[in-house]
């Protein structure tokens, strides 16, 4: 079956857009929500790149006709349990679906994160960055952010490749994307894109990589693209704090004081690969590290609206870790949902520069604030990455309203970012205790 499909050149998000994902069954929904089949617009839509960790395989494929080219990028391990083999062979041959598995060196740990769609329209290429997996779940009963922009694309014009576009097509490479929807993107036109990539890619120790095209990943490669005007340089190595980070995530990561001093650095545009660990270290003092890290507490989840033990399944926590004796606990924060009684699973960083924190960044996308989506420095090796991440920086950030204690609005592009939780900064009272869940 043929489906036609119209050429409406008006584009919906031309200057880039940050949603929520909406929830079901209730108004309280914030008007820059948005579903997973408004995002599509299948009726238009020709090709699509899909890319996840998770996946219910017969949810997604019922949002797409059956003739749209499907391009899907995840670790064919975590193909949806919930459906027997034969039957998610069947649906695979309904739907013209290639099925891609990116590189791993160590496939036992490594895993594949990455929540990226590129959606190909007639006369334009959308780009979806996203916290949320290709789960019914986490577009309906979770709060997910969401990066949308569309961008002009004419199959008869080659335009002029740009920062933006080439550091896209250097990130899909190293995701092991077909060669033929790389060289699309020669025919779209990402003059008006605005934000800067970060990716995320698994290293080992002793293998290299076939596909490592980025000049930096991870926390590093923040650090070169974030806008801060206190950035030091090799004729100035003298540091000055200036930035407070409130990070949200779904998984709490081993946490240790020198892991969050390197990220810290970076969050300040300083690259700590090139100084020793004693230097770091009298580079930033334990005390001057502002980071806080906004996590669910057990009692949140449990009043979830939703099913507690439902919700609680995308929220992952180790015993171990949180009760290591590295891991830092003062900088557990409570998070605040916009919307009350339920969980956010935004993996989202907001920075604020200076004394009056009117001013600063935010990242979305699929990074946990955890070491392996990130990077960890080693003492006299190279960073080690466990996951496949990406994700999207906004600087030139405004802040109205009061400091990151009190609630505040953030202004992106001129336009208001909403975000799944309340700028607020809320520690974590004596008996507070983070959601405990082992299974991934």
């Amino acid at each position: 079956m043929v489906i036609n499909r119209t050429t409406n050149a008006k584009l919906k998000y031309p200057d880039g857009a940050v949603l929520i994902t909406r929830l079901k069954d209730t108004s309280d929904n914030h008007k820059n929500s948005v579903s997973f089949s408004e995002l599509l617009d299948a009726a238009e839509l020709t090709e699509a790149l899909l890319t996840t960790f998770t996946i219910e395989m017969d949810w997604l494929l019922s949002h797409f006709q059956p003739d749209t080219k499907l391009t899907l990028i995840a670790d064919q391990r975590q193909l949806s349990k919930k459906m027997e083999d034969n039957k998610q062979q069947q649906l695979l041959k309904q739907y013209a679906v290639r099925m891609v598995t990116p590189e791993f060196i160590i496939p036992e740990v490594q895993i594949m994160h990455t929540k990226l769609m590129l959606l190909f329209y007639p006369r334009n290429l959308r780009l979806v960055v996203s916290s949320a997996n290709l789960v019914e779940d986490e577009w309906t009963i979770l709060q997910n952010s969401v990066f949308v922009q569309d961008f002009p694309l004419d199959i008869h014009q080659t335009f002029v490749a740009n920062k933006f576009s080439k550091d896209l097509a250097y990130s899909l490479h190293d995701l092991s994307v077909p060669f033929a929807i790389i060289a699309r993107l020669n025919n779209v036109n990402f003059a008006k894109a605005k934000v800067s990539i970060v990716s995320s890619v698994p290293t080992g120790n002793k293998t290299l990589r076939q596909h490592m095209n980025m000049d930096s990943y991870g926390m590093l490669r923040l650090a070169k693209i974030i806008d801060n005007p206190k950035k030091i340089d090799d004729n100035n190595l003298e540091f000055e704090p200036c930035v407070r980070l409130y990070c949200v995530g779904s998984s709490l990561g081993n946490m240790d004081i020198d892991w969050l001093r390197d990220f810290y650095l970076c969050a300040h545009g300083v690259d700590p690969e090139p100084f020793s660990l004693d230097k770091r270290r009298e580079m930033v003092s334990d005390d001057l590290i502002d980071i806080g890290v906004g996590f669910h507490t057990k009692d949140q989840v449990g009043q979830c609206r939703y099913d507690a033990d439902r919700c609680g399944q995308y929220i992952f926590a180790r015993k171990d870790v949180y009760e290591a004796k590295n891991f830092v606990h003062s900088t557990l924060l409570h998070i605040k949902p916009q919307i009350e009684n339920t969980l956010v699973h935004s993996k989202a960083i907001v920075a604020r520069i200076g004394t009056l924190q009117k001013s600063g960044w935010i990242y979305i996308g699929s990074h946990n604030f955890t070491p392996a989506a990130w990077g960890k420095l080693y003492r006299g090796g190279k960073p080690y990455f466990n996951n496949y991440e990406f994700g999207v920086v906004l600087n030139n950030v405004v802040y109205q309203g009061g400091p990151i204690s009190t609630p505040s609005q953030a202004i992106w592009n001129q336009t208001p970012v909403p975000l799944p939780f309340e700028l607020v900064w809320i520690p974590y009272a004596r008996n507070d205790i983070p959601y405990i869940n082992e299974t991934l």
